[in-house]
């Protein structure tokens, strides 16, 4: 299809034709000037209508570029939180073995036996709260990453819907052009049609 520039061009040399056309046979000045005007017009429009599918393809494409960036984004940001989470949940463990590692030698300390009993229950306890806390890190972070991995496969998706509607932003606009050619071709003719009737050509 042609660039608007060049129906421009297009326009004012078939405007030019159209206007030799009627005045050799013998239309007037002012049927001349109807029948040019009425080509150029639709050369005109159709072009602007193609100039406006081109732009909102470019938007489109600048758009889905930005969604595929985000979508990018987003998968880094999913890898952040499982790794992130990784370092949480090994710092949980290293905190509940301090704090077993504690209760050891102040049990130890004061002469408790720690093969049973009570001391036995609370080491027990602060191994078991210690990995249950650990593994709630690692659920957190799984579940963090998980959203962030949606989110960049919705971005991907919405991109390749914004590729489309630029595409058929740009097709519309070939449809409209050629509308308007045939429109003007048609009123053009008409107008021909009119003023040599009206001028005995019949």
């Amino acid at each position: 299809m042609c660039e608007p520039v060049t129906l421009t061009a297009l326009g004012a040399g078939i405007a030019a034709y159209a206007g030799t056309t009627a005045t050799v046979v013998g239309l007037g000045t002012l049927g001349t000037l109807a029948v040019a005007s009425t080509v150029a017009s639709g050369v005109m429009a159709a072009g602007g209508a193609i100039k406006q599918g081109q732009a909102a393809k470019a938007q489109a494409r600048y758009q889905s570029q930005v969604e595929r960036n985000n979508s990018q984004i987003a998968t880094w940001q999913a890898q952040d939180a499982v790794d992130r989470g990784k370092i949480a949940e090994q710092r949980q463990r290293l905190q509940v073995a301090r704090l077993a590692g504690t209760q050891r030698a102040t049990f130890g300390s004061s002469g408790v036996e720690l093969s049973s009993g009570s001391p036995l229950d609370v080491l027990g306890d602060t191994a078991q709260l210690g990995e249950l806390d650990a593994l709630t890190i690692r659920s957190n972070a799984e579940r963090e990453a998980y959203g962030f991995r949606a989110q960049s496969q919705n971005l991907q998706a919405q991109s390749g819907l914004t590729q489309l509607a630029g595409r058929n932003s740009q097709q519309a606009s070939y449809i409209s052009a050629g509308s308007s050619l045939l429109s003007s071709a048609a009123t053009a003719g008409d107008r021909f049609a009119t003023y040599r009737y009206y001028r005995g050509g019949k």
